[in-house]
């Protein structure tokens, strides 16, 4: 069942209650001393990315698809000098 979150507009106290997707939703605060009326508080969802094929685990950082990160374009001219002054093309 999900979890959702509610704040009283007139105590300002946040709940969190667990109730069916289509279930009617609660009207006012759960404290006994008030009844305000409750909102719901909106939240980006958690959302974790695992495995292979991901823009965030592949792309995001470099990552070429091996685990390892991609050479940066300082050690490949570095690389390059070294070469020219070891006599490689």
């Amino acid at each position: 069942m999900p979890t959702y979150d509610y704040r009283c507009e007139k105590c300002g106290q946040v709940f969190e209650m667990s109730h069916a997707f289509d279930a009617k939703a609660p009207d006012t605060c759960c404290d006994e001393n008030c009844d305000g009326t409750l909102r719901r508080i909106f939240s980006p969802p958690t959302i974790i990315f695992k495995g292979s094929g991901w823009h965030v685990n592949d792309y995001g950082r470099g990552n070429n698809g091996t685990g390892k990160r991609s050479p940066s374009p300082e050690s490949k001219v570095e690389k390059a000098k070294e070469k020219i002054e070891a006599g490689g093309d």
